[in-house]
């Protein structure tokens, strides 16, 4: 099978060299000039993208470049992961509001201004309260001294900005796939922070709840009109009692979806992109296990050319190369892409799946490398609650 891998970021390469270990062949389409030592001697690299369009089965993509869109529906090749429409849904947290609440989602106590005149009279009457201020993809927490302090000046003209009441709960994200007509089951239950920490667990739901129903599950009717197919995460607060959705985050983005696929269970990750491509099944047979994936970067800047060390048979199932270079028989870092590779594992348990996510992070070594180390503690805080609050 030929597939295609457009890419800007590190989280389409983590899937070409997977699928290249499946046993298909992989062309790149790099979007980014820098990105010009990675990925050598692991898939085909090519510059001509149109022909490359031409000749695959399907796209994998993380950028919802205009024309790229339009000579896919040329030659009807499905794209994964990206849609001109949701790059702007992702930078504008009004349009996404706007949307959300048309379809049913639960977000706090919301209004929506066009500018500042109508905005600060509403601050100012609220005296010891607290208010998220968002613009774009900014939020700022402020009171009212705050406000008349340094807020207000940060404020961009002529934009929606969106204000809610301050709502307090933990933190969780959703994660759901979209075929492009159904969403594939199951959801993930995640940790939260994933792009900021570059780390990630996940657990797969047992049954749909409010917690989903009133979060990610309304995008249905909106992602089913634009034909769009790949994950799409909630961010959300929840507590004992209430829940609320704070953003919605559309495409392909890690270490999330690498988790994910730790987590299945007798099916290739080709298997599963080629039947969300044509929407030919909408359920994923996926462990129950606890899922982890965490990021693994390189402090310096000039490391190109620097040894992958400890990449065995076995431990190269358990890692997404993103950051390297193959020379010969042996992996170096590319030093144009950040991480250099994503490590996963699945366990029973939480200490069972961080012990054994961080055993391979220790065998699979370079030079400065740093990573997320506490990542037990944080995913037992979140797991503990749910379970409490008897949404697990």
């Amino acid at each position: 099978m030929k597939i295609l891998v457009v890419a800007s970021k590190g989280a389409t390469l983590g899937l070409a060299q997977k699928l290249v270990g499946e046993g298909h062949d992989v062309d790149v389409f790099p979007m980014r000039l820098e990105i010009s030592n990675t990925g050598i001697e692991i898939y085909s690299i090519v510059d001509n993208l149109w022909k490359a369009i031409q000749d695959c089965k399907f796209i994998i993509a993380d950028t919802g470049w205009d024309k790229l869109y339009d000579r896919a529906k040329t030659y009807n090749k499905p794209i994964i992961g990206a849609h001109p429409m949701i790059d702007v849904l992702n930078s504008d947290c009004a349009k996404e509001y706007i949307l959300g609440k048309g379809l049913g989602v639960r977000y706090p106590k919301t209004e929506v201004f066009n500018d500042l005149s109508g905005l600060q009279p509403k601050i100012l009457s609220g005296f010891e309260k607290r208010y998220y201020v968002k613009v774009n993809r900014k939020t700022f927490i402020c009171t009212r001294p705050e406000w008349l302090a340094w807020t207000m000046y940060n404020l961009p003209a002529n934009k929606d900005i969106l204000l809610q009441e301050e709502v307090r709960g933990e933190k969780l994200s959703i994660i759901g796939w979209f075929n492009g007509l159904n969403w594939i089951r199951p959801f993930f239950y995640a940790t939260p922070d994933a792009q900021a920490i570059r780390a990630i667990t996940m657990l797969a739901e047992k049954g749909l709840n409010p917690l989903i129903m009133e979060t990610i599950e309304p995008f249905h009717k909106w992602l089913k009109v634009i034909d769009y197919k790949g994950p799409i995460t909630a961010h959300l607060l929840v507590d004992s009692k209430n829940f609320y959705t704070m953003r919605i985050e559309i495409g392909l983005s890690t270490p999330a979806i690498f988790a994910m696929m730790e987590g299945f269970k007798d099916t290739q990750i080709s298997a599963f992109l080629n039947s969300l491509a044509f929407a030919s099944d909408n359920k994923a047979t996926v462990t129950l296990d606890y899922l982890m994936g965490i990021e693994v970067s390189n402090r310096e800047d000039d490391v190109h050319g620097l040894p992958i060390l400890g990449i065995s048979e076995g431990n190269l199932k358990k890692i997404f190369l993103q950051g390297a270079y193959k020379n010969k028989d042996d992996f170096m870092l590319s030093g144009d892409i950040a991480p250099i590779y994503t490590a996963v594992a699945h366990g029973r348990d939480i200490q069972e799946v961080s012990r054994r996510v961080y055993r391979t992070i220790d065998q699979v070594r370079f030079p400065r490398m740093y990573f997320v180390t506490n990542m037990q503690a944080r995913s037992d805080q979140v797991f503990n609650s749910l379970r409490n609050w008897d949404i697990l």
